[in-house]
């Protein structure tokens, strides 16, 4: 055993590290919950389930990664009410509408990716429904949002030449 007051000391350094730790975690986490809370409440407001669409719900955020610090990757889940798989216009129609709707909220803060995780098929106590990943690269977020000649055709043909590259990010129709 080491003097007393040494043991006492490294108990105090470990308790005070453990605090600050926790406080910064939890400031962390506390903003993320606002931001996914903020992000979900414009999906609920421009892209609302019911009458007229393919959605059983509106689009929520499933969470909201952080890679490298400070860099976000946002998940967020679209149920389709369909039984088969749907096609790739309306599922990039859907994928334009969800980052209209988000990305602005997120201008200015360093966005490397977007997940979008689509769900449909029959989902039931023995049958399990299909999830499927399209991943927007911000660039293409950006473009989305900026040029009023970019829409959703085009950027499924952008995320389609990134798909076929290992050198970027971007998905389409991977398993979840």
């Amino acid at each position: 055993m080491l003097d007393g007051r040494l043991e006492i000391v490294v108990l105090a350094v470990l308790l005070v590290a453990g605090l600050v730790g926790t406080v910064a975690y939890r400031r962390r986490f506390r903003r993320e919950s606002e931001l996914a809370a903020t992000l979900e409440s414009r999906l609920a407001g421009e892209l609302p389930a019911g009458r007229g669409t393919h959605l059983e719900r509106s689009p929520r955020v499933r969470r909201i990664d952080t890679r490298d610090g400070d860099q976000l990757v946002p998940v967020v889940r679209i149920d389709l009410e369909t039984a088969d798989t749907p096609g790739m216009k309306l599922v990039f129609d859907y994928v334009a509408d969800v980052l209209e709707a988000i990305h602005p909220e997120l201008d200015g803060r360093d966005v490397t990716r977007y997940d979008l995780e689509f769900s449909f098929g029959p989902d039931g106590l023995l049958v399990e429904g299909e999830c499927r990943r399209v991943t927007i690269p911000a660039a293409f977020a950006d473009r989305l949002l900026e040029e009023e000649t970019y829409r959703a055709f085009d950027l499924r043909k952008d995320v389609e030449q990134v798909d076929e590259r290992d050198d970027e990010v971007g998905t389409l129709w991977k398993e979840c």
